[in-house]
């Protein structure tokens, strides 16, 4: 938790958290779902495996919502914008570990691996917290590998969404009693050894199975909407 915050910064923290935590289960409570892959959840928790949620950055916001009252540990930054997230985070049921790529990675890497070895799940944005979009960073798969649990890519869409062009990943929010579709990939498990070429290459398949995923989620949508 960031130290030495100004009294009307930890109001506004507040506010904002409460209308975030009201406004995203509107969302989520009024929207219409269509699901795919569920049944790659239902095969792992059949088999007692945890694994590792992979969303890009762009669904964070209703992603959350999506996964909420599981226990996911999400990374979330120490600044005073990531302690808002973090408490809509827990408002939502779920665990944040504090830190990023660029601050304490090395730690933050440690309490996520410490995390899911006890069998508990955890969610990623392989392409934050700050971009390019799209664009997969080595981190989680070396935390699925050492972790050794498999990746599970998702996304979401939505018929009739909010979409913040200006913001680097341009956010999405689906509007209120819309229809959302939200897509399961298969589980992807990286291998115990790779060489440094061999990461690459595996980094550069799942890269590509996310940016797939999300092309399948976009026609779903077309779909709906035709």
């Amino acid at each position: 938790m960031p130290s030495k915050i100004p009294f009307k910064t930890w109001i506004k923290i507040f506010l904002i958290t409460k209308f975030f935590h009201v406004f995203i289960n509107l969302i989520g409570y009024t929207c219409r779902k269509k699901y795919i892959g569920l049944e790659h959840l239902e095969m792992l928790k059949k088999n007692k495996q945890n694994w590792i949620y992979a969303s890009w950055h762009n669904n964070v916001s209703i992603g959350a919502w999506e996964l909420r009252n599981q226990n996911v540990a999400i990374m979330v930054s120490e600044s005073v914008d990531g302690e808002m997230i973090a408490r809509a985070v827990h408002a939502l049921g779920n665990k944040t570990i504090r830190g990023s790529t660029s601050r304490g990675a090395v730690r933050v890497f440690m309490n996520m691996l410490k995390w899911i070895k006890q069998g508990n799940n955890a969610g990623i944005t392989p392409d934050g917290p700050r971009g390019p979009k799209y664009q997969l960073q080595s981190g989680v798969i070396a935390l699925a590998q050492k972790a050794k649990v498999p990746l599970v890519p998702f996304d979401i869409q939505s018929t009739n969404q909010w979409v913040f062009e200006k913001s680097w990943d341009t956010h999405k929010l689906p509007k209120p009693f819309s229809t959302m579709v939200i897509h399961y990939g298969e589980p992807f498990y990286v291998p115990p050894k790779l060489s440094e070429q061999e990461l690459i290459e595996i980094s550069a398949k799942f890269e590509k199975i996310m940016i797939d995923q999300t092309k399948i989620v976009d026609r779903q949508i077309e779909l709906l909407k035709s």
